[in-house]
Order: structure tokens, then C-alpha cells, then sequence
């Protein structure tokens, strides 16, 4: 029997407390009454009689619970021979770390390491052990450790490929100690096989030690002469609000290395097809700006890729996008017919939301009495209300998804608007709304402005942008008094406190109340530079348009029934049914295995994924993890001296494991621990039943 911590011996002197708390004892002299001294003689205390020791069994387990807790301190273990038996070969276990990240796809990087770790395995001894394990971000134990040499090779061969994620190794060398610990007797080895990246030498792994017992080897694959080029800082520029023209995309071509780059091709492809293409000159460790004017892309969604040439690492070579390019959405405005001797309210209007190239609408003017409603959007532009039929058409059609702003102008009457959408929108107008307007002229100084704008709402988020426009030059000479009850939010509101604008969410619809005119009868907003866009704004609100995220990087997790369900809204589909069967296709067009409960997706390859039912197709793309991209060296020996905590014990094949280990595997100290609780615990017992017995003895006897 041997101990780890053998000078924790010195405090089995605690042992002897026990024994002279039993030598005290404690007299309780009884005191007798005398009537005189006189007859008392005093005599003086010369000799110390020693006490006999009382209660054995209890000083017994006082004693032997010290001396077990003593014990289980040392940290006791039973030694046993590494080697099979005296004069027995030596025996190894190698468990292999292959860095699989992407930057080792650098040049012939990833073919030395496969060499390196094939030398490994053929120049093993008879009757050594081997385990193989890939790492990147994450770790995989490829195979446990075993004697067959030729299941090794197999899987170095063909059982082990290159990802696109970037490289940790903290997790893989956790992983390796504990299939080196789990492999039993012998010498342990961990063999290293990286480019030891610098990007890869992350806080964690700084932080990590590895454990005494084992030995590390390291084979560096990297380099500090390298040139790596990469598409970075990527950034889509709309000059307008339409999608499908004039787009512009700008990035960075940034050279990683130590070499200058000449003429080096950029290709923009959008769906598979090279639609541009230029070359640049990239220094070494610095980048070059590059531009790209899109054409006029039809209407939908398009992948776009920009690719760079550069041979010596090709993973990163392309930035993978998602553009979406917007059809003009019909907008049907319904007109008051019975305005006379001037211009149709919807003048200003047609103005800002029929201009080609600019605008993603195309207006269509109707009357009350002939529009048809076939989905997209409509105003209702300063118009009565009309009948229960009408209002319940457009009920339905605003229940059904559809957009519908209601503009509340120079006609606008409290009654009718009450009467018809007051009975099934949150919103009534006050009786002393817009007063009748008997003049073309308008009052010099007696005006609100809509300053009070929530500038978080979507309608009003761009305006919130330096030199993005301003509403308080605008001036609203009149407009209408209303109020909102529950289920309907104000966005922006007149300097007196009145709303501007109402919004209204109905089922799969949305309403806007616009309590002015859109022209210039009522206030002087259309002659101002955010007229435009402010109803642009209002519109894309209306059919609910949002920007799909245009990429995603690698290890970035996704919920497919989300997507589904955005790009369903985006093509007014309606939502997706959650029971349909859902297909997810990689970037190499191979099916992932997807359970159809789980919610989120692991993205692990760069390129376009696919997620595919029945009715509905979306696509993401994704990017490699930017940092990668970085080969710059680091220094192997220093991040090796890291993670050693102290010279590792290498173990010969006739030495024993070191002390520490042997300890781990057996927890004789626990039990130890247990025992001097038991004994605690039947001292703690005895001790009480002698006390209750002690107590009845020393009481009086009653007559």
C-alpha cells in the first residue's frame, strides 16, 4: 500500500486527544454540612494519583474514526504494474488529432498530415493501440482505440475529410486524455497533428492543462510564408427601394500573407451564371476595394456569389448570397368621384408610386362603384364608406391578408366614417373633424406638424438615419380629430396630441388611418422630399415586407419552419402547413438527415442550402467564419508549453502509473471517509445512552 500524500501522517497525533480527555476527570465533590471545624485536621496533598482509563469502547471508536480520517487524507492506493509482467514488452496507446478545419486545405497541408499520421500508425511497436479523433470547432472520435492497425489506416484514408469550420483545440485535446485514460495500462501518447493556426489558440485554450501521465507530440503542418486571399466585408447598397435595379454590391478582397498579388481575377455569378468580372492587385496583409452594379434581375429570389481566384486555398474563395428582387405590387386606389373642378386626390400619389426604376408599385385608379379586389394593396383615398356590402368586402379582404390604408381628406365625414369603418375597425372620428374648406386659401400661421414619430416603427425606422428626411417642415393646415381604443397603436401624432396615423393589425391584414389628405388640399406634405418614400414606407408595412437575411456563416444555427413561414408571407402564400414533410438539402445536394420534430438546423458547409415542401422553396446561404481565413502561424512550442502543466510522466513500459493516477482509478479514500462516518456515528450513539443511563443514576431515591 502507497500514499499520495504520505506526510499527512503526521496528524495521526491527533489520535491522542482522545486519550487524554478520558485521563481528565472531572469530580463533582459533595458537599457535607459539619457544626465545627475543630475536629478536622488539615493535611497537605503531596503525590498525584493517575485515573484509570473509563469507557474503552467509546475512547476505541473516538480513536480509530481520527485515525480513518487521517487516513483517507494520505490518499492510500494499491500499486500496480504498468507492464503485462516481468520482462514483458512495452506497449502504447497513440490516440491521433487531426485538425480537419478549413485551413487545412491550405496547399498540400492536409496531405502531409494525413502522411504524418500514417507514419505514426507504421512505425508503431507490436502490439500497440490506436485511436484516431477529428477536430475543427468540434471534436469526433473517428475510432476508439484498438490494436488493429489496418482499421487505422482504412479510416485515415477514406474515413476522414476536410470541413469548413474553424479550428478550437481545447475540446479535442480534452477528448484525447480521455480516450488515453480510458485505454487502460501502457504508455500514453497524444500525437498533434495541426498547422497550429493562431486564430485557434482561443481563451479556453490557453486556460487548459493537460494532465500528468501522458505525452504530447506535435506535428506542424503550417508555415509562416503563405498568401491566402479571401471576399470580405461585403455590403449590398440600394439606391432605391427596388430590389431589381440599381443595386450595388461592394467588398473587400483582403490578402492574407506574406506575398504581393497581381492581377487577380473577381467574378460575380448570380445563379450560376458570370455576369461580371474584373481583376485587381492585392498587396501582401493588406485589401483592395471592389464594385459590382448589379442588372435588372427579375422578379424573386437569386443566388449571388462572388468569387476570387486563388489556388493555394480554395474553400473561401466564394461569398455566397441571397438577393431578392420585388415585382411592382398593384396598388389599387379608390377614388371620391364626386370632387369637382379640380385634380383627383390621388394626383400626388400617382406621382410618387408610378415612377419606373424607382418605385416597387404600379398604381391603378377605381371608383367606389366598379374596383375589384384581387389581392395586393389598397387606399381608400378620401372616399365615404359606402354600403354594409362594401365594408364587409373589404373586411374580408383585409381578414384574408390583404393591406388597406384609409385616408381621411377634405370629404371626410365623422358620421359615415363611424357608421362604416368605425363598426369594425378600433378607430371613430370626432364630429368636429376636418371642417368644410369653403377656400383655396390656407392659413398663414394656424397648422400642426407631425413631429411627435416613433422613429422604432417600421414605417418610420429609415427616417431615423442622418440626412434621411424630416416631417416637421411639413405643415397640416386641418385634419381629422381621432381616437384609437385597444388593438390599435399611433405611430406618429400631431404636435397637439391628435394621431397622424393609426395602425391596426385585423387577422392576417393590417389598416393604416391616415388622418390628413394625400394631396395638397389639406396640408403641404406632397410638395416635401419625404412624401415618397413616406408612403412607399407605408406600404411595405401594409403587405407586411421584410428583408430576408441575406447570409449566414458556417456553425450559425437555423429554424427551418421559420423560414418557410417568412418566405410564405413574402409570396402571399399563406402559412405553411406544420405537418407537411420537409426536405433540407446541403450545399452538395445531399439530403440531411432532419428529424421532422426538431426545430433548428446546424449549418456545417458554406455554400446554398436548400429547404424544400410541397409548395415552398428557401434558400440560405452560407459563408465561411471570417477569421479562418487568417493563416498566420503560431508559435507551437509555446502553445504546447501552455497546455503542460509540468513535465508529463512518461511511462516506461515496467514503471507504474504515476501516483495520482492510480489514486483517480481506485477511491480508497472515500471509503475511508465512509467508515470514520460510521465510526462517528456509533461513538455519537453509545455516548448518549451512557449520559441518559448516568442521569437516572445520579438521581435522589424517593420515598
Amino acid at each position: 500500500m502507497s500514499f499520495v500524500n504520505p506526510l499527512f501522517l503526521l496528524g495521526a497525533l491527533v489520535a491522542a486527544v482522545p486519550i487524554l480527555l478520558h485521563l481528565i476527570k472531572r469530580e463533582h465533590a459533595r458537599k457535607i454540612e459539619f457544626p465545627t471545624l475543630m475536629f478536622l485536621r488539615r493535611i497537605t496533598k503531596r503525590t498525584i494519583r493517575y485515573q484509570k482509563l473509563r469507557h474503552l469502547l467509546l475512547l476505541l471508536l473516538r480513536i480509530l474514526a481520527l485515525l480513518l480520517i487521517v487516513l483517507a487524507f494520505m490518499r492510500p492506493y494499491r500499486e500496480t504494474a504498468q507492464a503485462t509482467g516481468p520482462g514483458a514488452a512495452a506497449t502504447s496507446t497513440h490516440i491521433i488529432a487531426l485538425d480537419v478545419s478549413m485551413s487545412m486545405g491550405y496547399q498540400d497541408r492536409w496531405a502531409r498530415a494525413q502522411k504524418a499520421a500514417v507514419d505514426i500508425i507504421k512505425g508503431a511497436g507490436p502490439g500497440d493501440r490506436f485511436g484516431l479523433l477529428s477536430f475543427s470547432d468540434k471534436t469526433e472520435v473517428l475510432l476508439p482505440p484498438t490494436s488493429d492497425a489496418s482499421q487505422a489506416l482504412a479510416q485515415i484514408e477514406s474515413g476522414v475529410g476536410l470541413t469548413d469550420q474553424p479550428t478550437r483545440y481545447g475540446q479535442a485535446l480534452k477528448t484525447a486524455e480521455r480516450l488515453a485514460l480510458d485505454a487502460g495500462a501502457g504508455k500514453r501518447i497524444l500525437h498533434l497533428i495541426s498547422d497550429f493556426q493562431k486564430n485557434g489558440w482561443a481563451n479556453e485554450e490557453q486556460e487548459y492543462r493537460l494532465g500528468a501521465g501522458s505525452e504530447l507530440k506535435i506535428v506542424d503542418v503550417g508555415s509562416d510564408d503563405f498568401s491566402n486571399l479571401a471576399v470580405r466585408d461585403v455590403h449590398v447598397i440600394e439606391s432605391d427601394q427596388n430590389a431589381a435595379a440599381g443595386m450595388r454590391i461592394k467588398a473587400s478582397i483582403v490578402n492574407f500573407g506574406s506575398r504581393d498579388r497581381e492581377e487577380v481575377p473577381v467574378k460575380l455569378l448570380i445563379d450560376s451564371r458570370t455576369v461580371a468580372d474584373k481583376q485587381i492587385r492585392v498587396a501582401k496583409g493588406s485589401s483592395e476595394g471592389i464594385e459590382f452594379q448589379l442588372p435588372g434581375l427579375l422578379s424573386g429570389l437569386h443566388a449571388v456569389v462572388l468569387e476570387v481566384g486563388d489556388a493555394y486555398l480554395t474553400k473561401d474563395n466564394q461569398f455566397y448570397m441571397t438577393l431578392e428582387a420585388r415585382g411592382r405590387t398593384p396598388v389599387l386606389v379608390v377614388d371620391n368621384p364626386d370632387v369637382r373642378g379640380r385634380r383627383p386626390t390621388s394626383f400626388f400619389l400617382d406621382k410618387a408610386l408610378n415612377v419606373d426604376q424607382v418605385s416597387p408599385y404600379r398604381l391603378t385608379v377605381a371608383s367606389p362603384k366598379n374596383f375589384a379586389l384581387s389581392g395586393g394593396l389598397l387606399i381608400w383615398n378620401d372616399t365615404p364608406g359606402g354600403s354594409a356590402a362594401t365594408q364587409r368586402k373589404l373586411q374580408d379582404f383585409v381578414r384574408a391578408g390583404g393591406g388597406l390604408a384609409v385616408v381621411l381628406g377634405e370629404t371626410a365625414r365623422a358620421a359615415d366614417f363611424n357608421r362604416t369603418f368605425g363598426s369594425w375597425l378600433p378607430v371613430k372620428m370626432a364630429e368636429s373633424g376636418v371642417p368644410e374648406i369653403r377656400t383655396r386659401r390656407r392659413p398663414a400661421e394656424n397648422y400642426a406638424l407631425m413631429t411627435d414619430v416613433r422613429l422604432d416603427h417600421p414605417i418610420f425606422q429609415p427616417f431615423g438615419k442622418p440626412h434621411s428626411g424630416t416631417f416637421s417642415g411639413a405643415r397640416f393646415f386641418s385634419h381629422a380629430r381621432i381616437s384609437v381604443a385597444g388593438g390599435a397603436e399611433v405611430p406618429a401624432r400631431f404636435d397637439n396630441g391628435d394621431p397622424a396615423v393609426a395602425s391596426i393589425a385585423l387577422d392576417k391584414g393590417r389598416v393604416l388611418v391616415f388622418a390628413s389628405s394625400a394631396d395638397d388640399t389639406l396640408n403641404d406634405l406632397p410638395l416635401k422630399a419625404v412624401y415618397a418614400p413616406f408612403w412607399q414606407q407605408m406600404l411595405r408595412y401594409l403587405e407586411g415586407f421584410k428583408e430576408q437575411r441575406r447570409w449566414v456563416n458556417v456553425g450559425d444555427i437555423v429554424t427551418p419552419a421559420k423560414i418557410l413561414a417568412e418566405t410564405a408571407l413574402r409570396q402571399a402564400k399563406g402559412s405553411p402547413d406544420p405537418e407537411e414533410a420537409v426536405a433540407i438539402l446541403n450545399p452538395k445536394r445531399q439530403r440531411l438527415e432532419w428529424k421532422p420534430d426538431a426545430e433548428d438546423v446546424i449549418l456545417e458547409q458554406a455554400g446554398f442550402y436548400e429547404i424544400r415542401t410541397m409548395n415552398l422553396n428557401a434558400v440560405v446561404a452560407v459563408n465561411t467564419v471570417p477569421r479562418e481565413s487568417d493563416l498566420t502561424h503560431g508559435h507551437a512550442e509555446e502553445m504546447v508549453a501552455g497546455w503542460l502543466s509540468s513535465k508529463p510522466a512518461v511511462l516506461a513500459g515496467d514503471e507504474r502509473p504515476a501516483p495520482e493516477e492510480q489514486d483517480k482509478r481506485q477511491h480508497v479514500w472515500v471509503y475511508l471517509l465512509i467508515a470514520a462516518l460510521l465510526f462517528l456515528a456509533s461513538e455519537s450513539l453509545l455516548s448518549n445512552s451512557r449520559l441518559a443511563i448516568g442521569s437516572k443514576s445520579d438521581r435522589p431515591a424517593q420515598m
